[in-house]
């Protein structure tokens, strides 16, 4: 027999029983397949809720989604949108809702998943989309999805590559068997794409291990305020907590939605603004001294929540016509006032939403007053506990402001006053930043309220250490690199404890770069890297091949490869190195030879290659860069974020607004010629990421250069 998550006996004592669909599924896969699969059944996709999921070792994973449908009360309009006769109403087509599952599992859950498939788009065969219509047969489902569209070989094509549609006739033993072989899930053959660590990685993520409280060896030693917070739920289950840089907003937070859980046994909803926060929130989650199973946390930002919680009931996020030629500007527009801040339609489907008892939301000065109203009013049970954390001062979107502070629709104010993060420069220049900046805008904090401890953590000086230097006329990539060797590398400064914020990709990119093939050093970004962009282009030309990429896999003797992975990251790897060798020639040059040889060619036999290619390479560029690929880019950026995590062993690169809420011990803090508006907030939010050692660096920016002057005069 199968192996069930949960098992087949808890699956039927479940709280919420399986629809009669899903259990009739499941009865056969339990009759039908061997120990050798593994079977989860709504399993943890933190907030995306597919119905079955079917894993084999070596093999691959089968997403089914199941409905109950009866297909006479359904029909298709001729763009393939399914529409509920008796109301006129349209709804999310199943197939869609279950290759959305599969989108999410590639573009945000498992990690290096959405790097494995760049490098090699056979990669996204891994996961397999299924839809089983309990109540249709297989005639009945090819005379209603496929029949009147026999004309649309597109369609066609979408879903012979895409879909495989189950009736309930199709649940025999000959038919289930060929779905699976479809899906690779039995072949003679273990597949080279699902590897035993994609495997494990699937595994660690929808069957999460137990927190135990022997986990954790150190109880962490709350102030008396935090604690009233902590264990205040029962009594104020609706608070606001505004806090000062470092007061330990997140740790309450965290061991709130613990205690929360405790209370209640039911799922805690936490939701941020910066996506980037899912792993810091986790991990002050994973030090709370108590007993509890991950599968109760869900943690995402606001847009995420939404399309998935969209997705999850089947409403479809329509476009109109053209809508990619539109301005970037235009489309968030159309998605702020469609979807996420669209209140009629969460009325309209509130009675399909699932309610949580408790939901809390971080950087709650980011939210939008009706991203606030929505989530209260359509996902909070009655009498629930709904909890806001945030600092105004950090306010970089500009939301609007009264009386100093943010409108929310909780009504208090619970202070935390106590600063525990910084050490006393880098707070000094806090409330002079704060005194300088944000005296007409906002409240400052009271400089007698900071914490007069010393750090137990880290044992560093007490006095931090504050550093800043104007450049102008240079070359900013080569400047930072030789500040940052300079500075920390070369005095024994560990690659993990350094991270470099600035705020725009373009010049931290570049850098990154520079940074690799200069130290030989990996590191970790929040963004795509420059030979993901062209493994992205590679992939796309793909089905068909150019005749210069094909002739530069000859030239790495990489022509009759099997999996095409290895040639696609050299070339990438190549053309990125060969990028730097133009502009910096004597840095470089080596290093390009020292590459050449260990993929099989040379120096000289590259560059001739890449002379005769020139205009054939340079309109491959111009057709995959990041204006063209922008969409594309987005799930790569948010899937680095998704994953991203403090103790990588490297050095961190990120804009400011993709590391707030989180914090550093040596943070190098790039200050940019041209800024955008409310960049006051911006380098707040920059400065306050540092923990001890702070260095700012001014390309340019003549502005800034008279305040920061002053100001840092004062405190060093």
């Amino acid at each position: 027999m199968a192996i069930f998550f949960p098992t087949f006996d808890e699956i039927q004592n479940l709280k919420v029983k399986p629809e009669i669909g899903e259990l009739y599924l499941l009865n056969f896969l339990k009759n039908y397949l061997d120990d050798s699969f593994e079977i989860f059944f709504n399993p943890f996709l933190n907030g995306d809720r597919p119905d079955v999921i079917i894993m084999k070792e070596n093999q691959g994973v089968l997403i089914i989604e199941v409905k109950d449908y009866a297909l006479a009360s359904y029909e298709l309009d001729e763009r393939k949108n399914w529409k509920v006769k008796k109301i006129n109403q349209h709804i999310k087509s199943p197939i869609l809702q279950v290759l959305q599952y599969k989108e999410n599992i590639f573009n945000l859950h498992i990690e290096n998943l959405l790097a494995k498939k760049i490098s090699n788009i056979k990669n996204f065969n891994i996961v397999s989309c299924a839809v089983y219509f309990h109540n249709a047969t297989s005639e009945e489902l090819l005379n209603f999805l496929v029949e009147p569209f026999k004309h649309d070989k597109k369609y066609l094509d979408f879903l012979k590559y895409n879909i495989q549609l189950i009736g309930r006739d199709d649940l025999n033993e000959n038919t289930f068997h060929n779905i699976l072989e479809k899906s690779y899930l039995i072949s003679k053959f273990p597949s080279i794409y699902f590897t035993n660590d994609i495997y494990k990685s699937f595994k660690r993520f929808l069957n999460p291990p137990y927190h135990f409280i022997e986990q954790v060896e150190k109880e962490i030693p709350y102030t008396k305020k935090q604690l009233e917070i902590i264990y205040g739920g029962k009594e104020k289950k609706e608070q606001r907590i505004k806090g000062v840089v470092g007061s330990g907003k997140t740790t309450v937070l965290a061991a709130r939605a613990v205690q929360s859980f405790k209370r209640t046994d039911e799922e805690v909803l936490i939701l941020t603004y910066n996506i980037t926060l899912k792993n810091y929130i986790k991990d002050k989650i994973s030090k709370v001294r108590e007993n509890f199973k991950w599968t109760n946390f869900i943690i995402l930002n606001y847009h995420l929540f939404i399309n998935t919680e969209l997705n999850n009931i089947g409403v479809e996020v329509k476009v109109p016509e053209k809508f990619d030629e539109n301005s970037e500007e235009f489309k968030e527009e159309f998605f702020e006032k469609s979807y996420y801040s669209n209140l009629a339609l969460f009325e309209e489907n509130k009675d399909k939403l699932k309610k949580y008892s408790s939901i809390f939301i971080d950087e709650i000065q980011d939210y939008k007053r009706p991203w606030m109203d929505i989530i209260k009013t359509y996902f909070l049970k009655e009498d629930g506990e709904y909890v806001l954390f945030g600092d105004v001062k950090q306010n970089i979107y500009n939301n609007k402001i009264e009386n100093k502070d943010i409108s929310t629709n909780v009504k208090g104010v619970n202070e935390l006053k106590i600063s525990f993060r910084s050490d006393y420069k880098i707070q000094d220049l806090t409330i002079e930043f704060q005194n300088e900046f944000f005296k007409d805008k906002y409240e400052i904090d009271d400089k007698n309220e900071f914490a007069n401890v010393l750090e137990i953590d880290f044992q560093k000086d007490q006095l931090g250490a504050i550093n800043y230097i104007y450049l102008s006329d240079v070359d900013s990539v080569v400047s930072l690199y030789t500040i940052i060797y300079q500075n920390a590398i070369n005095k024994g400064i560990q690659p993990n404890d350094i991270t470099i914020l600035g705020n725009t990709i373009s010049l931290l990119k570049k850098f990154d770069a520079y940074y690799r093939y200069s130290s030989n050093e990996k590191t970790n970004t929040m963004f795509e890297t420059n030979e993901m962009i062209y493994r992205y282009g590679i992939n796309f030309v793909g089905k068909e091949p150019l005749l210069w990429l094909n002739e530069f896999k000859k030239l790495l003797k990489r022509e009759n490869d099997k999996n095409e992975e290895k040639a696609n990251n050299q070339i990438s790897i190549l053309l990125t190195l060969y990028d730097l060798y133009i502009e910096y020639p004597a840095q470089f040059k080596e290093k390009l030879e020292i590459r050449c040889k260990s993929f099989n060619t040379t120096f000289l036999d590259l560059t001739l290659f890449l002379e005769k290619y020139i205009n054939e390479i340079k309109e491959f560029k111009n057709a995959y860069n990041p204006k063209t690929l922008n969409k594309n880019l987005k799930f790569i950026r948010d899937n680095k974020k998704m994953n991203f995590y403090m103790n990588s062993g490297t050095v961190k690169i990120s804009t400011i607004h993709s590391f707030k809420g989180w914090e550093c011990e040596n943070l190098f803090l790039i200050i940019e010629k041209r800024h955008s508006l409310s960049f006051d907030e911006i380098l707040y939010t920059g400065i306050t990421r540092s923990r001890t050692n702070l260095i700012i660096i001014n390309y340019g920016n003549t502005e800034y250069n008279d305040k920061l002057n002053e100001l840092i005069n004062r405190v060093k």
